[in-house]
């Protein structure tokens, strides 16, 4: 039996060094055949890298597209990847055929809505791939006596090739080296220190001549502290108990990692997980929340609590800790148990009464529905409508577009970004981009070498997808709408002249570009950091890290019920203000 080993790690003064090596995965579209028409709808930039722009085909008239090619098909082994973006409404049945031989290439049952599609088209003859010059659409409508839209955009067929290439970030070497930062035309401009390879979301880290994780995470915590672009840090010691060279001992090692970091930084940015590991399943069926008065009782999950704990109540102690002045996220975390733990809480009722309440914990607890966070769109009355968005990502996007229609129809929109923790930051542009059809500043880079500033230019909305600014827009925020959501509520306040920002409290200020780092000869292993960023956002020159962006409306929350999932004080001030 291995005896434990005990780790003191500081922070040493290496910044960089020559055994260290970085890499990222590039994925590249090697187009066979594209497609081209005169008709062209909203831009909509891909996740993808496509090497051709295309343009839509309204497949109710163009049931035949002439296909582009661009070079000539290899006889290689490789699969070809069909890739287009689709707008389907009351559509049963799509299917993509061969003219010559009527075989079918691919066939989906869409749903209402914009979806991009990405799939291999496995065994197609390399042969009939070759000679291919048309594809032919077939559609089947699931109402034949209603209006149907079935658009296909950005169609190619080609091959899908991923490589790992190095590259040392631009953060540490200070260079600038790369190539200009692809927008797919969204962006008029865009700092010319800040390069493609700079906005890796994923990167691959190792030792050269080294085998041990352990090692690898030292050298990874000491480049991340040294270049981490914020001044928030706390004086913690890092103290990691671990068992060398087994499973238990390195997902214990991690854990303590992280706990340092939280403690640290309390950067919802920066972590350490490790996939694989046998984490013990905590859960509480009560939640707090802390209002002017101290925390209460704001959530009773375990039906068998009802008749002992009630909403609102004072929770004084738990375990015997006094939680008045715990952070929120501190007193949580007392509440958390595994199966079959008990917790003991003293409450305090209106009256003033104090008593213990003891409980054990199941081994889940169920979510109530109205606590759920998920996009959608809903009607509130015949004036105003009601737009969840839970992600910055291309499926808020295709929300916006497809309500657009009934969006313009009303005088009021209410944008919830409560707890939307951010995302893609061009999808963010295409949503602002529908309420600011002129080009606009989005944000600023400030490059940490040189301290100069460069704008983020959006281009003009040259369609017809643009909202008036007669529309009366209410923007909702909390402490837990960061990043991307952030740079919208900034946005729209400033450019969209009837926009109001509400909110109890002021949002996170965590506008950061984050990474995910894994260990090469240790996938499971991931950090998250902002700190391989080369630029610091900032908004009109001033950065909101840590700061966030105050409502212009503040809800003074009295009591529970007041809150987002009971009668949602907030919404009601957006409906009624």
């Amino acid at each position: 039996m291995r005896a434990l080993v005990y780790i003191i790690l500081l922070v040493s003064n290496v910044f960089y060094s020559q055994n260290m090596h970085f890499a990222y995965l590039e994925k590249n579209i090697d187009t066979l055949y594209y497609t081209k028409s005169d008709y062209i709808n909203y831009n909509i930039p891909s996740v993808n890298d496509f090497n051709i722009k295309g343009s839509t085909f309204n497949i109710n008239k163009d049931k035949r597209i002439l296909l582009i090619k661009k070079h000539s098909v290899e006889h290689d082994s490789s699969d070809a990847s069909l890739i287009f973006q689709l707008f389907s409404k009351n559509i049963e049945a799509l299917s993509i055929k061969d003219p010559a031989t009527q075989k079918v290439i691919f066939n989906i049952n869409p749903k209402n809505g914009y979806k991009e599609i990405e799939t291999i088209l496995p065994g197609l003859d390399r042969k009939l791939l070759s000679e291919i010059k048309e594809i032919d659409f077939e559609i089947v409508k699931k109402d034949p006596d209603r209006e149907s839209v079935c658009e296909i955009k950005n169609l190619i067929i080609g091959n899908i090739k991923i490589q790992k290439k190095n590259f040392l970030p631009n953060s540490l070497s200070g260079k600038m080296l790369g190539t200009g930062y692809d927008s797919y035309g969204l962006y008029k401009s865009y700092p010319t220190f800040d390069k493609e390879e700079d906005n890796k979301g994923t990167l691959y880290f190792r030792l050269q001549n080294n085998k041990s994780e352990y090692k690898s995470i030292d050298s990874l915590i000491n480049i991340i502290e040294k270049n981490y672009p914020f001044d928030f840090a706390r004086p913690v010691s890092r103290v990691a108990k671990i068992k060398a060279d087994t499973l238990s001992g390195m997902c214990n090692y991690i854990s303590g990692v992280d706990s340092y970091i939280r403690q640290k930084y309390n950067d919802p940015h920066f972590s350490i997980k490790m996939n694989g590991c046998k984490t013990k399943n905590k859960s509480t069926g009560v939640l707090l929340y802390r209002l002017k008065e101290g925390y209460k009782v704001s959530a009773i999950l375990d039906d068998s609590l009802k008749n002992k704990i009630y909403l609102g109540e004072s929770i004084v102690r738990i375990d015997g800790t006094e939680i008045q002045k715990l952070s929120s996220e501190r007193a949580n975390e007392l509440l958390l148990k595994e199966p079959n733990g008990v917790s003991k809480l003293e409450l305090k009722n209106s009256k003033g009464e104090v008593r213990t309440v003891e409980y054990t914990h199941k081994d889940s607890y169920k979510i109530p529905s109205n606590f759920v966070q998920k996009t959608e769109f809903s009607t509130i009355n015949d004036e105003i409508v009601y737009l969840k968005i839970k992600h910055i990502d291309k499926d808020a996007l295709y929300i916006f577009l497809e309500n657009l229609p009934e969006i313009k129809s009303k005088k009021k929109l209410v944008i919830d970004l409560r707890n939307n923790g951010g995302g893609d930051f061009l999808i963010g542009a295409q949503i602002l981009s529908l309420f600011i059809p002129d080009e606009f500043k989005y944000y600023q880079l400030r490059d940490k070498f040189s301290g100069k500033n460069e704008d983020v230019i959006v281009n003009k909305n040259l369609s017809d997808n643009i909202i008036s600014n007669k529309l009366e827009l209410r923007v909702l925020v909390n402490k837990n709408t960061s990043c991307v959501s952030e740079l919208l509520a900034y946005n729209l306040k400033k450019y969209f002249k009837n926009t109001k920002v509400i909110g109890i409290e002021h949002t996170a200020g965590a506008l950061a570009t984050l990474y995910e780092v894994l260990l090469e000869n240790n996938n499971n292993v991931k950090f998250r950091t902002n700190a391989f960023a080369r630029s610091i956002i900032m908004l009109d020159g001033k950065s909101i890290e840590g700061k966030g962006i105050s409502p212009d409306i503040h809800v003074n929350i009295r009591k529970i019920e007041d809150l987002q999932p009971y009668n949602d004080k907030v919404l009601i001030t957006a409906i009624s203000k």
